[in-house]
């Protein structure tokens, strides 16, 4: 398996402020409908993908740890490699989920979205699934 870390000279740049060149956000993948997230004390991102040499338009994906990211939140870079951001992933309320999956209710209706849902267990707040946590080697964890 190939060396994908950072070489201490790309490290030192990006520590001391470095941005990104166009070329390097145009060779970068897309993440939309992405959320941060804390993965064994690291953050990393959880989004759709686009543009990725190794997974296919729209698979969920999760990044490596996030080393920097912009602060208007377009690109981030990772251990192993830039992402563009597009956009970020929205919670909806349950009235507009509801009424998206089964319609507007009927006019004068009594009847409350949350008595439209489909059983007790749902989730009124659905995340993008989390794909397979995937370690960066082979260092046996406890």
């Amino acid at each position: 398996m190939p060396d994908t870390r950072m070489p201490p000279e790309a490290w030192d740049r990006l520590v001391a402020g470095w941005q990104p060149s166009e070329v390097d956000l145009l060779r970068a993948p897309i993440l939309s409908d992405w959320y941060p997230v804390w993965r064994r004390g690291a953050l990393v991102v959880v989004g759709r993908v686009s543009y990725h040499h190794k997974a296919a338009d729209g698979t969920v994906v999760q990044t490596t740890p996030v080393l920097r990211m912009a602060e208007d939140e377009t690109w981030l870079r990772t251990r192993r490699e830039y992402f563009r951001l597009g956009k970020r992933f929205e919670r909806k309320p349950i009235e507009e989920i509801v009424e998206a999956a089964l319609g507007p209710a009927a006019p004068g209706s009594v009847i409350k979205a949350s008595d439209r849902l489909p059983g007790p267990d749902w989730d009124p707040y659905p995340d993008l699934p989390l794909p397979p946590v995937e370690d960066d080697d082979d260092t046996p964890r406890p």
